[in-house]
């Protein structure tokens, strides 16, 4: 059998926009510079490369004008160049439900060889995280675990393969947690939140479903849902006094422990 392309299909699509789109696009370019590396930064520059070749001058000329008064930061400098390999092997396991070896090294901890069925990838806070299920890990259990691309040693897909659970769903997934955190039940962190920091609070939301009680004298109780309840500690150690844990209990213990370590650390100064 033979196909052949009709003219419809042969006809070259000229690619055009506007200074505002090219202003936002190349802002999301930018953020998207920690994917240096990866075939989906290779994306975005071969896209960028051809709008700027199709665009006529003076829309380019309008678009660096205002572009001159937007800058991005905060953006690390990283690059995945060397898991290139990995991130392939690993996208292609999740379109054919392949099982992957890996090797990997979590922090502090010597490397190790696992068997993961991997789900999606997730780009946190200019990392990507690989979702995946411990294959070894029987269905009765807490299977998902969410590991750094950063910690990949070697990764190889076998000839094994696996049938996504159907009533997972991504977004409810990783809508449980303050950060990128892998748990279980869902737990509730309630903060004191002073007065003075609590417009930082409320300024910057730490989860879309947080509840905000606003008391007399200015400070709030702020409640928080986490999959682990030690992932809301860095942002309550960030802002110091200002911020006090009152409940799970255990949660608040931890904290207290840093506390005391760090009181030890920077007792002598």
């Amino acid at each position: 059998r033979v196909w052949k392309l009709g003219p419809a299909a042969r006809t070259v699509h000229k690619i055009s926009a506007s200074a505002t789109e090219l202003i936002a696009l190349s802002l999301g370019r930018d953020l998207m510079n920690p994917l240096a590396g990866t075939p989906f930064w290779h994306g975005i520059e071969t896209f960028w490369n051809k709008i700027r070749d199709e665009l006529p001058s003076t829309v380019w000329e309008h678009y660096e004008k205002y572009r001159r008064i937007l800058y991005v930061l905060g953006v690390p400098a990283k690059s995945y160049d060397k898991h290139q390999g990995t991130l392939k092997t690993i996208n292609r396991a999740i379109l054919e439900h392949r099982v992957v070896e890996v090797e990997y090294q979590s922090i502090g901890k010597p490397t190790t060889t696992r068997l993961i069925e991997p789900y999606a990838v997730v780009f946190y806070q200019s990392s990507l995280y690989i979702i995946a299920a411990a294959h070894e890990i029987p269905d009765d259990r807490p299977r998902i675990r969410h590991l750094k691309l950063d910690r990949f040693q070697k990764a190889t897909a076998l000839d094994q393969w696996f049938k996504p659970p159907v009533d997972f769903r991504l977004e409810e997934h990783l809508g449980k947690s303050v950060g990128i955190f892998a748990g279980g039940d869902v737990v509730n962190v309630k903060i004191r939140v002073s007065a003075y920091a609590a417009p930082w609070v409320l300024e910057d939301p730490w989860h879309p479903d947080q509840q905000v009680e606003r008391l007399d004298d200015g400070s709030i109780h702020l409640t928080v849902p986490a999959s682990h309840e030690l992932e809301v500690a860095p942002r309550v150690l960030a802002l110091g006094s200002e911020a006090e844990v009152l409940e799970p209990a255990s949660c608040r213990q931890a904290i207290a422990e840093t506390v005391r370590q760090l009181a030890t650390m920077y007792g002598n100064s």
